[in-house]
């Protein structure tokens, strides 16, 4: 488990999130440095315990619009980047959905929904490629399926049932806890619990749309 603390020059403007284990002891930082370029992107600097730099966020091309894109997370020591997928659609901004996540790790897919409602903010399941489709490690899909809508935590709570029913048991959460941090996010297999550093950057990009998205 991971827990995100959000330190503000203001109520809505981070300039700085921290992410500490289950222990509360840290280990990364994470500085939203895009902000506050001349054109302003979600480019986003990943920094270890020590506050030395280990990687960065590159956000989707601007040209894209408001219609999501991939996130490059390009690691020191890695070979190749890291891609999480935003996805979203006109019907999303309209009922100001959240937008969906699709990332892999060590090869496997996972999807990440969200909502506005309730103390879970995202639950994380895996993603089964359509028949025929090809996702190798980095890869985002071409498609996420579904819409969520978050009208209430009634449906919520409904579409959460549907997807168990889709792709199974969901395999990990981000949760708004009524005291303490700001986040936590928690896997629960194996495999996924050793993306610690790639839940963080997802707790981080889900909560700067939301501040986009409010101070609009």
């Amino acid at each position: 488990m991971i827990q995100v603390y959000k330190e503000t020059f203001s109520e809505r403007q981070v300039y700085r999130y921290r992410i500490t284990d289950e222990e509360d002891r840290l280990v990364y930082l994470m500085e939203p440095t895009g902000l506050f370029l001349p054109n302003p992107t979600w480019q986003i600097t990943l920094l270890g315990a020590d506050g030395l730099p280990i990687g960065r966020v590159e956000p989707p091309d601007p040209a894209r619009g408001p219609w999501g894109g991939e996130y490059t997370v390009a690691l020191e020591g890695w070979a190749s980047p890291l891609v999480i997928r935003e996805h979203w659609e006109l019907v999303d901004l309209m009922l100001l959905r959240l937008p969906r996540y699709l990332f892999c790790w060590e090869g496997a897919p996972y999807m990440a929904r969200g909502s506005r409602f309730g103390e879970i903010f995202y639950a994380i399941f895996p993603y089964a490629p359509a028949s025929g489709e090809t996702l190798p490690e980095g890869t985002p899909a071409e498609g996420v399926p579904g819409d969520i809508a978050d009208l209430d935590l009634a449906r919520w709570e409904a579409v959460v049932e549907e997807e168990t029913r889709r792709w199974g048991e969901p395999v990990g959460a981000i949760w708004r806890p009524s005291r303490g941090p700001h986040y936590q996010a928690e896997a629960w297999t194996p495999l996924l619990q050793d993306a610690s550093l790639m839940l963080a950057v997802l707790v981080v990009l889900a909560d700067l749309h939301l501040q986009e998205r409010e101070g609009e």
